[in-house]
């Protein structure tokens, strides 16, 4: 483990050049916006301007580069520029292209006529924040150790739902008072202002052994011992979150549910994820470790899935009284959960010589496995109604967590707290 022994030292003896806790929540939350946009505030947009519903579903294609982005990890991995810096010489460019992107969405006036160019542009913007999000990793895997790693991954599922809601119901709440245009000039003003802290710190030359090293590449990753282990925890985690924060909306929107309730729910929860489930995550693994704090919030999730089936199975009526509790908890259990993930996948990462690639593809893994857990959760619901649906991923969710604590019981995982 030289390339670990290195980094730790560089870190040790030069604490300054460690990228700041505040360029690395710039970034992510940069990297939420573009997100939070495609998938809450565009489709609503398209609609508002009369785009038929077969161009939206194009809309969907956003979320393609995050699960592909593996694809060209080692390439960022492997190329730098001197002058930039090897991580920066990435995350500038990415940044820009971001910010490019919501000024050219905010120079059209008519969304109709160009439905079109106004995917092509939200697309454009989801490759850019999914290959900066890997450069990001690399970086927080590669600069910070220890309590600092953890705050930062922290940041990153705090930081990442804040950006999504900037990017989504802020973006529509601004459109309101604002505009269309002028709402999207702003966020592209806050991709440019979020890219401040990056130009204000000078990052280290290369370790000087790193020519030495092989070069980054995917099959790397499956030949590292643990790999396997933290790939599947990855996925366990986020099943249940994903499949029960599905259902809950649509449950609500088709209980009868006035949609500003519906979104005050939503909101609630979210603010739970960022403000309650982050931070107790990084204490608890101060405390306790990773592996322990990704079981507990996987069986707090499971307790806020179990606290969902009352109403939805109609032991009790659907009032805010008991779906808000619900959302909060399940933001709770979602926040925790993602944070000792997200500190899991870093460390292992930090640990090898490609710590882009090698947080990227469990990542990328995580993203399909949200993705699909939504889809198959909708499609149970409408055979089955959406009590069965919910039961279907509470025991889905269990035997998540019996196959998450028998990976995370693996040498190679319990050795990431040492």
């Amino acid at each position: 483990m030289t390339g670990q022994a290195t980094t730790t030292t560089s870190a040790t003896a030069e604490p300054h050049t460690a990228p700041s806790l505040l360029l690395i929540g710039a970034l992510y939350i940069a990297q939420g916006l573009p997100i939070g946009f495609a998938f809450e505030a565009l489709p609503v947009l398209l609609r508002r301007a009369g785009v038929p519903l077969e161009m939206i579903a194009w809309v969907s294609l956003a979320g393609l580069p995050w699960v592909l982005k593996p694809l060209w990890a080692p390439l960022v991995d492997n190329r730098g520029g001197r002058r930039l810096g090897r991580r920066r010489a990435w995350i500038i460019p990415m940044q820009l292209i971001l910010a490019a992107a919501m000024a050219g969405l905010a120079m059209i006036a008519d969304w109709q006529a160009a439905a079109l160019p106004v995917v092509v542009l939200t697309l454009i913007a989801s490759i850019a924040s999914a290959t900066q999000d890997t450069a990001t990793d690399g970086l927080a895997a590669e600069r910070l150790h220890g309590g600092a790693l953890t705050r930062a991954n922290a940041l990153q599922s705090g930081g990442m739902m804040a950006g999504f809601m900037l990017g989504g119901s802020g973006l529509l709440w601004a459109s309101g008072h604002l505009g269309v245009q002028a709402a999207l000039a702003g966020l592209a003003g806050l991709l440019l202002a979020a890219l401040l802290p990056v130009l204000g710190w000078a990052e280290p030359p290369a370790d000087p052994d790193r020519h030495d090293r092989p070069r980054a590449r995917l099959r790397a990753y499956f030949r590292r011992p643990g790999a396997w282990p933290v790939l599947i925890a990855g996925i366990g985690f986020a099943l249940p979150y994903s499949g029960g924060l599905a259902l809950s909306k649509l449950y609500l929107t088709d209980a009868g549910m006035a949609l500003d309730r519906i979104g005050l729910i939503g909101i609630a929860g979210s603010l739970a994820m960022i403000l309650i489930g982050c931070p107790l995550a990084v204490r608890m693994i101060g405390r306790a470790g990773t592996g322990p704090t990704l079981v507990s919030a996987l069986v707090l999730t499971l307790a806020a899935l179990g606290l969902w089936l009352l109403p939805v199975a109609g032991l009790v009526a659907p009032d805010l009284a008991v779906v808000l509790p619900a959302s909060i908890l399940l933001g709770t259990a979602g926040g925790a959960a993602t944070t000792a993930a997200a500190t899991l996948m870093m460390r292992f990462a930090a640990r090898g010589h490609q710590a882009g690639t090698d947080v990227t593809i469990p990542q990328a893994a995580q993203v399909a496995g949200e993705t699909l857990s939504g889809g198959v959760a909708t499609g149970i619901a409408a055979g089955a109604g959406y009590a069965g649906a919910l039961a279907a991923v509470l025991a889905a969710g269990a035997a998540g967590l019996v196959v998450t604590r028998a990976m995370l019981a693996r040498p190679a995982l319990r050795r990431l707290d040492d």
